[in-house]
């Protein structure tokens, strides 16, 4: 029994929107020729199904909005997604360093709110610093963070 390539990416495509690169890659697991797949991908860009700057905004705005994360983060999850480069490239070029300044403020609150009882100020200095650095915070700005949040360590 074959299975058909239009139907498998729309199923795919109604539990959330993938990038054309993550639906290639999707597709390729069944073994579709790449004319199959093109003629899918084709089909799916003329109905609007497929909108890569569109989910490269939307991600963008979730990663600074609901969920902070830094310039570093973004970047590679979008190349993860499958976004073109280029793409990457003029979303990310207004990026606003001092907004993610304050992205990291607020998070450095809430750890050491919730943290500062259980924790030495070196340990939870280094935890906070880890932290900040797996969301993708620039260096600069988790320096400058921690200098505000633990003056006596610097």
């Amino acid at each position: 029994m074959s299975k058909n390539p239009l139907a498998l990416a729309l199923k795919k495509l109604s539990s959330r929107a993938y990038s054309q690169k993550e639906l290639e890659r999707y597709l390729a697991k069944f073994d579709f020729s790449q004319e199959q797949t093109e003629e899918v991908v084709t089909k799916l860009l003329s109905w609007g199904y497929l909108d890569d700057q569109k989910l490269a905004m939307d991600w963008y705005t979730y990663y600074t909005t609901k969920k902070p994360h830094g310039f570093l983060y973004i970047y590679k999850k979008l190349q993860e997604k499958g976004i073109p480069e280029q793409l990457i490239t003029s979303l990310l070029a207004d990026y606003d360093e001092k907004k993610e300044l304050k992205l990291a403020r607020s998070l450095a609150e809430k750890i050491i709110v919730n943290k500062t009882n259980r924790k030495s100020p070196r340990r939870l200095k280094n935890m906070l610093a880890r932290h900040l650095y797996c969301k993708g915070f620039s260096k600069v700005n988790i320096m400058i963070v921690l200098e505000e949040n633990f003056p006596e360590t610097f």
